[in-house]
């Protein structure tokens, strides 16, 4: 099982113009990014779609790190944040795309509503709305994961834009498919959908192509040595400080026996990496 990538994050951090290297982007609600989404970078979408709305939106608000969108009142309003990477999101040999955000949601009336979703550069897009205790994917009929109340950790990948496997709470919920249509490169999350309501609340959202893990590289540069040793011990003795230090690393690449954790039954298989 994949495990949850573990990032340290700093704002709007680029490493490249194009998809040929590793790139960050992420909203968090406190910390280095504290602020609202538009502070850095992201643009909110809002109105409706005849362009003749005035009525007050969601108008998203931040209290103490968790930004809340509230449209239970004004139903006639889609309002969300959207970043456009053209050129920059398809993974090339590698590398991989990865989503991730928490959400809580606590009251939905109406269609499915918030939303997320990403437009890929080869023209293929993927989105998933909730209702008040399931997540529902817009492209594949059918697709309802229910959701128990309250804050849980949603995590998408995809190594070619084609195919994707979605995780909550760290464990494997759906493996889907892009649905192909005609979209520019984007990534969009918040109150997306005009005619609903909801009331909703994110705690972070994080999205990039990174490198693919590699495991017993838990340094994350390239090779496995005893370069890995010092980070390995660190992974399991401050995970938080691990966190830090290698900001940017799979947390998986660390899971040497390939049970979905990353613990002391790790240590004699990574003796055993290092010496083979």
């Amino acid at each position: 099982m994949r495990l949850r990538l573990v990032v340290a994050l700093l704002t709007l951090a680029l490493a490249a113009v194009g998809s040929s290297e590793p790139y960050w982007i992420a909203w968090e609600g406190e910390g280095d990014t504290a602020g609202l989404p538009e502070e850095f970078g992201w643009s909110r979408n809002w109105g409706n779609w005849n362009g003749q709305y005035q009525g007050p939106g969601a108008s998203p608000t931040l209290v103490d790190g968790i930004l809340t969108f509230n449209s239970l009142y004004d139903r006639g309003v889609f309002d969300f944040y959207e970043m456009d990477r053209p050129g920059q999101i398809d993974p090339g040999p590698g590398e991989v795309f990865v989503m991730e955000w928490r959400l809580a949601v606590a009251q939905v009336m109406g269609s499915d509503d918030p939303a997320v979703a990403v437009g890929s550069d080869a023209e293929r897009i993927v989105g998933f709305g909730y209702s008040a205790n399931a997540l529902i994917s817009y492209f594949e009929p059918g697709v309802v994961i229910p959701i128990p109340s309250g804050f849980h950790d949603y995590y998408m990948l995809s190594w070619d834009m084609l195919n994707y496997e979605l995780y909550i709470d760290g464990e494997l919920a759906h493996v889907g498919t892009f649905w192909q249509g005609v979209s520019e490169s984007y990534v969009a999350w918040g109150d997306g959908t005009q005619g609903a309501a909801s009331l909703h609340h994110w705690d972070y959202f994080r999205f990039g192509v990174l490198p693919t893990p590699q495991v017993g590289d838990v340094n994350c540069d390239g090779t496995v040595d005893f370069d890995d040793i010092n980070p390995f011990v660190q992974v399991l003795t401050d995970g938080e400080g691990y966190q830090q230090t290698y900001s940017g690393c799979w947390l998986e690449n660390a899971d040497i026996n390939g049970d979905g954790s990353v613990d002391f039954g790790d240590i004699n298989p990574f003796v055993q990496l290092l010496s083979s």
